[in-house]
């Protein structure tokens, strides 16, 4: 039967309603959600591909879905400030062939205040004065979000393929990371930006199990502004005994390369 014109097409399961498990539980493979989401629309992301554009409690999301059948591997991007690669879709464009290739549901989240994941909900996208997210306010709307997608589709459990720009790559490490890191695993592919945790690690990164589970990849340009707090953020996280890779390419300034080819380089590599 095919779905309503407002509903993203779900993989069916035999999940039941209130039993969907967490990522991080070791007796699941996958999350076993089903119904799909309701689209508040669709956008054209060409070759008659089309992106589903719900909101997920404060957060909006725009999903596609890769070929195949089965669990899918779920691929987050997690814009830069002013959210262009969100807004236009060419994050999860680029996605593409990888989502094909893997099975994988691409989401973009855009930050509830509509422009930068690590200012607060209620900063004013249109001023000048900075409102850092020091309460980890988006992270608990980014947590919301993907406990109700994970009930909607049936997502595996055995790793994310994230991707966050700029902003969005200090949102994951200075909050997200240290706070869920753990319940939400996966390979992290951090392009031009990033800062030393700001919230305090909910888990043991003793743990070399867990550890494991979460590599993380930094690309960035030698010349960008924001280098000294990059390498602050791999210091930190290196000393929490995380696996930190870099990526430093010579004479780019902030993202000034191909940060999306970049990223699914790095996921073509780890999944």
């Amino acid at each position: 039967m095919t779905p309503p014109a407002n509903e993203e097409n779900g993989e069916e399961s035999d999940g039941k309603e209130g039993e969907t498990p967490k990522p991080s539980d070791p007796e699941k493979k996958s999350s076993g959600g089903s119904g799909g989401l309701a689209c508040t629309k669709t956008e054209d992301l060409g070759g008659g591909r089309t992106a589903c554009v719900a909101k997920l409690g404060s957060v909006e999301v725009k999903v596609v879905e890769g070929k195949g059948t089965g669990p899918l591997r779920l691929a987050l991007y997690v814009h830069g400030d002013g959210a262009g690669a969100h807004k236009s879709n060419s994050a999860l464009k680029t996605m593409l062939p990888w989502l094909d290739a893997q099975h994988g549901l691409g989401v973009s989240v855009l930050a509830p205040n509509g422009c930068a994941w690590w200012q607060k909900p209620s900063y004013d996208c249109s001023g000048s004065a900075n409102a850092p997210d020091t309460n980890a306010e988006n992270s608990k709307a980014l947590l919301e979000a993907l406990e109700t997608l994970y009930t909607k589709r049936d997502i595996r459990l055995d790793g994310i393929a994230y991707y966050g720009s700029s902003g969005g790559s200090i949102f994951l490490t200075e909050e997200w990371l240290p706070l869920h890191g753990d319940a939400y695993s996966g390979v992290f592919a951090l392009m031009c930006g990033g800062k030393k945790p700001r919230q305090s690690f909910a888990w043991d990164t003793n743990d070399a199990a867990l550890v494991a589970k979460v590599p993380l990849f930094f690309t960035y340009g030698d010349q960008d502004f924001l280098v000294p707090e990059i390498d602050e953020a791999i210091t930190a996280l290196e000393g929490k005994k995380l696996s930190v890779t870099k990526k430093v390419i010579a004479g780019a300034q902030h993202c000034a390369f191909n940060s999306h080819a970049e990223a699914v380089s790095i996921w073509e590599k780890a999944f």
